[in-house]
């Protein structure tokens, strides 16, 4: 069955907050609630904090929603530097997911420089690393009874280079374990789609099988380069990943739901604003139709 969710966010950067947002998901009638583990200090030092873990625990009891968490935004098993950390904090990050129950663990999928991919014979390494990380983490996340959900970029850099949804899907299918699904981030896929000139509808069809998790947020597909005084600029020019309520970009995702095959047991996640808050029921409105498609 296909589950409506939202991802709850804690600017105060500690749980104070969740209580109320979880309050408020009760009355909008979602099924699920993404938790943004990274913006908590749950994990410390590569260590788990157990105490802080108990707090999250204690709140989310009181609410009968599905739970996926959301991992570190810095895990990047394509960075060879830092990989040993990477690596250990998404086994931290798995732990607690298998703690709270939560079905999946949402992970970016690896990013590295131009000049890397360039090099073919170094590109190639950095995947295979990468790869039998992923199949060998994919037996300590099913011990946790955990799915990850391994979710597609675009790049933060100039000199940057973020695989194609369809190279994802290449490599999440050559390591074919139960426990390593995807996650489908529309505007993701959108911006790096456009900025690489490839086709964007193409590229997702190959992603959304193995999809289990889907990031839902507008956007105009624009990779921003241009410095905007403060980031609520980038929305008024149309710049970057900004978060939108369906509607408010150019992305179609009527023709998208139209085309693509998702699983059935698809969670439709959105990741809007606070700010956005207003948006909500008719953001709710618009996936139920659009799951009719699925």
């Amino acid at each position: 069955m296909t589950k409506i969710g939202f991802s709850a966010s804690l600017p105060s950067e500690n749980l104070d907050m969740l209580p109320s947002q979880l309050d408020k998901f009760n009355t909008l009638g979602i099924d699920s609630v993404e938790l943004p583990i990274y913006e908590i200090d749950i994990i410390v030092g590569k260590k788990i904090l157990f105490d802080e873990l108990k707090k999250l625990q204690s709140i989310i009891k009181l609410y009968d929603f599905d739970y996926t968490i959301h991992g570190e935004l810095s895990v990047n098993l394509m960075d060879e530097k830092y990989f040993d950390d990477h690596k250990e904090v998404l086994k931290k990050d798995i732990e607690v997911s298998g703690e709270i129950g939560a079905t999946h663990l949402i992970t970016h999928f690896g990013y590295t420089t131009i000049s890397n991919f360039d090099n073919k014979s170094k590109y190639e390494d950095l995947l295979k690393n990468q790869n039998e990380c992923y199949a060998d983490i994919a037996d300590f996340a099913d011990k946790h009874n955990v799915t990850l959900a391994i979710e597609c970029l675009f790049p933060f850099e100039d000199n940057g280079y973020a695989p194609l949804p369809n190279e994802i899907a290449l490599n999440l299918n050559k390591i074919n374990h139960k426990r390593i699904k995807a996650c489908l981030d529309i505007s993701h896929a959108y911006i790096n789609c456009t900025y690489q000139n490839s086709h964007f509808i193409n590229e997702i069809k190959d992603m959304a099988p193995l999809s289990e998790h889907v990031h839902m947020h507008d956007s105009f597909g624009i990779l921003q380069k241009m410095r905007t005084y403060i980031q609520q600029e980038a929305v008024s020019y149309g710049l970057g990943d900004i978060h939108l309520p369906l509607g408010w970009g150019t992305i179609p995702f009527e023709k998208i739901f139209d085309e693509i095959n998702l699983p059935k047991n698809t969670n439709l996640n959105f990741e809007l604003l606070p700010k956005h808050h207003a948006y909500f029921e008719e953001s709710i409105k618009i996936a139920r139709e659009l799951s009719q498609k699925i």
